[in-house]
């Protein structure tokens, strides 16, 4: 059940995207437009509101801040990952498991600085696409659980939730 919502949102945000296709006007706090629209509105809020390096009304400012949250998020995931890898496990699926995961953390960070990277060099299309090869590899880790573990999940969910947000913002820029 959690591996087909993962992919239905995943797919639904950038069918959204591709018919929205042009940025919403921002009247005020830019957040007001893009979380409410986010996989996770509460978090997007929680993360972003009181951070001063979002100023209002500017998109450029604001996708460099949720790259940065985007990529801080990745690295934490892949050393908790290989935290939990040290420690004894005793179902060999969920150690399986887990070293897959360790490998699409490790994928999507390299995907996240390369998306910042581009970025930097107003490369849009491409900061989009990265994001989103980032976004696919915190869910493909997730889809080899039957449950999330609980350590794992918050994390998770930040990472596809900026990833995702950096994806819909650097594709509607020009």
């Amino acid at each position: 059940m959690a591996k087909t919502l993962y992919s239905s949102l995943f797919f639904l945000s950038f069918v959204v995207v591709e018919l929205l296709g042009i940025l919403p006007n921002v009247k005020g706090n830019i957040l007001d437009d893009f979380c409410p629209e986010s996989f996770i509105p509460p978090l997007c809020f929680q993360m972003l509101r009181n951070d001063l390096s979002v100023p209002k009304g500017d998109i450029h400012g604001l996708l460099s801040t949720i790259l940065q949250i985007a990529q801080d998020n990745t690295t934490s995931t892949y050393k908790l990952v290989k935290s939990i890898l040290k420690q004894p496990i005793k179902d060999p699926n969920v150690k399986a498991q887990m070293t897959n995961c360790l490998r699409n953390y490790n994928d999507a960070t390299n995907y996240l600085k390369q998306s910042n990277d581009f970025y930097k060099t107003g490369a849009y299309k491409n900061t989009s696409l990265y994001s989103s090869l980032a976004v696919y590899e915190s869910v493909s880790c997730n889809h080899g659980f039957n449950e999330v573990p609980s350590e794992l999940k918050p994390l998770s969910e930040a990472v596809q939730e900026f990833s995702n947000l950096s994806a819909r913002i650097a594709d509607n820029l020009k």
